[in-house]
């Protein structure tokens, strides 16, 4: 890791302390000394925002004290005090939380002896997480952390709800969701929300990292541009910094605050977010809840952007003080949500309708962030809100299983109960929004149809509606009715919503999009046409974008499973092979890693190999319908009708309506 190491920027040289702040022609920026009073851990690392603090202190004071500024920082003398020989079992294993010799916190492992070096400390309340160094130049994130105001140690799995009910709660060594695993390291799933100006800087051939950053934490040269040189008023922010937009700046705070994934590393502020990610969407149970409700760690983006309000143009600044992180009105007397809604202010350019406070709710009081934005509590111990703003909707919680916070109040009665009191009282207004739940709902628990689906599409008025509906049509791809959708879908101006349609159409339709505006949309245009790579233009942009994309990637294992297709297509087979056995390495467990090699393995006529991955998929995954039907037709290839006929016979066990393995079944009888 690179911690010391200088920051350069063009035209300033910046050492651990001081800065050279003199420009020619240009009176110099007044210094803040180290010693000002702040509440910040260590404003010696932060030596551009110090900067800053001296024409704006008292916003650097603000943000002094933020979730932001504690992000990430270095241990303090005091971190100690939690490392007091405490136990805690945590990802299956006991560990002891204590000091070595010369008073530095460390992990040891009870049962192997092994000791892992403490670095680094990750957020500040209501919990700490403590990271490890790691021999790969990394480092990881132990589940074990401190809670703040208990003063405990605790494992952020085993005490969250949500990982107990989904049966995840242990991982076992070895395994990529184990503390030790990648799927638990920063460099690569925590670094970039939590630094400003990070890079991963990973070396595939040595797998090692050499990770660097401008400032720790989340600072001011994360969330405005600082240029070469100061303006004519001495400021080092640039004049065009200034004048973005409230969507650039929103798009700013979506790119921590969002479940995505990163399609470049290269995202500041000014970028638009589907330039740079794939934002998550309501597409797969587990994840999010049919009505868009958050179930796992979603953070805020896709909620928001599913919602009315982020559909129309409010923004975070609009409720968020961007310094504090906290809120610009106080959500007691709801006077949050009434600084819009009690006199139709216009918000960005869009009426908000007048509403009149309703401080009663079946006689209990309540604020609007009670009902319509609901907490639930992440990381075991930390509780946030929802941002889908939704109305509560008991209707749907019998139907669908989405929960609702009418009976947080109301313990002593029941949904129907509640589905009536709101029905009475809001009658056929809930209809409209039911419609897209109750198709969404459908389609996830594969009991849907596309006739629902279209309805719900054409009475959408929310962009990330219209993008979710479309992206669970892809179980009816080449209807009619979903192509000719599709092929409308890709002149939407949302990009969420063309690279959803792109994902749909036939592929022939698809070389126009290689050359969309927005990078979201050709990468999704590329992958749909990458089967038939030759129907990519020779030279194209996009196809070095997604190499770019896979080698970012890389150290993950979706990554190392682009960069191999991406190497067979250019017929670099040894290359295509070090990624698939890299991808299986990352992760053990995974059925696609070891399916896709045995494909790759069967293509080039080495059937025994391919076999043998596809037994070791088949132990790890007993329960995999595609892995029992993908060990069939190895078997009946290598001539073991018999073994192929068994393995067959429990895919259509495990998955009835599996199609092919059925005909390959009924094919060896």
């Amino acid at each position: 890791m690179c911690y010391n190491a200088p920051v350069r920027i063009p035209g300033i040289i910046i050492g651990a302390v001081v800065v050279a702040a003199a420009f020619a022609g240009v009176a110099a920026i007044p210094r803040v000394s180290p010693a000002a009073a702040s509440a910040h851990w260590d404003e010696s690392a932060i030596p551009i925002s110090l900067q800053c603090a001296a024409c704006h202190r008292k916003e650097y004071d603000e943000w002094a004290g933020s979730h932001h500024a504690w992000a990430w920082r270095k241990l303090r003398p005091q971190d100690a005090a939690a490392f007091d020989g405490s136990r805690i079992t945590a990802h299956g294993m006991e560990l002891s939380l204590e000091t070595d010799a010369q008073g530095n916190p460390q992990m040891r492992d009870v049962h192997s002896g092994q000791v892992y070096a403490v670095d680094s400390v990750v957020g500040t309340k209501p919990l700490e997480q403590y990271l490890v160094r790691w021999a790969d130049g990394g480092l990881q994130t132990p589940s074990a952390a401190w809670d703040t105001e208990k003063k405990e140690w605790f494992d952020v799995f085993r005490d969250d709800a949500l990982q107990q009910a989904s049966g995840g709660a242990v991982r076992c060594p070895g395994e990529w969701g184990h503390w030790q695993g990648r799927g638990m390291n920063w460099n690569s799933q925590c670094a970039w929300c939590h630094m400003s100006g990070f890079r991963k800087n990973y070396d595939a051939a040595g797998n090692q990292y050499a990770s660097s950053w401008r400032e720790p934490g989340v600072t001011c040269v994360q969330c405005h541009r600082v240029a070469d040189k100061p303006a004519e008023d001495g400021c080092l922010v640039s004049r065009a910094d200034r004048e973005l937009t409230p969507q650039q700046h929103d798009d700013n705070c979506a790119s921590c605050h969002a479940r995505r994934e990163e399609l470049t590393d290269e995202f500041t502020i000014g970028d638009r977010f589907d330039d740079h990610y794939r934002l998550e969407l309501p597409k797969v149970p587990g994840i999010f809840y049919p009505n868009g409700l958050q179930r796992e760690e979603d953070y805020c983006e896709t909620s928001f952007r599913l919602s009315r309000m982020g559909n129309t143009g409010v923004t975070c600044y609009d409720c968020h003080n961007p310094h504090t992180g906290g809120l610009t009105e106080s959500m007691e007397n709801d006077r949050l949500c009434l600084q819009c809604h009690a006199e139709n202010k216009v918000v960005n350019g869009v009426l908000a309708p007048q509403v009149k406070r309703n401080p009663l709710c079946g006689g209990h009081e309540n604020r609007c962030v009670d009902c319509h934005m609901p907490e639930m509590t992440y990381m075991g111990r930390d509780r946030r809100r929802d941002h889908a703003l939704h109305w509560p909707d008991p209707r749907m919680s019998m139907e669908l299983g989405v929960p609702n916070p009418c009976l947080d109040c109301h313990r002593d009665k029941d949904h129907q109960w509640a589905a009536e009191y709101l029905e009475k009282r809001y009658g056929k207004r809930m209809e409209k929004y039911r419609l897209r739940f109750r198709a969404a709902g459908a389609a996830m628990q594969g009991r849907g149809s596309v006739q629902q689906l279209l309805e719900a599409y054409a009475a959408e008025e929310v962009s990330a509606w219209r993008a979710t509906l479309l992206g669970l049509m892809a179980q009816y791809p080449r209807t009619a009715e979903v192509q000719q959708l599709a092929r409308t879908a890709v002149t939407d101006k949302d990009p969420l919503v063309r690279a959803a349609a792109a994902a749909l159409l036939d592929p022939a339709e698809l070389v126009p999009l290689l050359q969309d505006s927005t990078r979201l949309v050709r990468h999704t245009a590329g992958w749909r046409l990458f089967p038939l790579i030759t129907r990519i233009p020779e030279g194209a942009a996009v196809l070095r974008e997604m190499k770019a994309t896979a080698a970012l990637q890389g150290d993950q294992p979706p990554g190392a499973m682009q960069l191999a297709m991406l190497a067979a297509a250019e017929r670099n087979l040894p290359e295509a092979e070090k990624q698939y056995r890299c991808a299986i390495e990352l992760d053990a467990a995974s059925a696609v890693a070891r399916m896709d090699y045995a494909v790759f393995l069967a293509q080039q006529n080495r059937l025994p190999e391919a076999l043998q991955q596809m037994l070791a998929c088949t132990a790890a995954n007993p329960d995999n319908a595609e892995a029992q039907y993908r060990l069939g037709i190895l078997l009946a290839e290598v001539g073991m009708p018999e073994a192929a006929r068994r393995a067959l016979e429990k895919a259509v066990r495990l998955q009835p309506d599996h199609a092919a393995a059925r005909e390959t079944l009924n094919l060896l009888k």
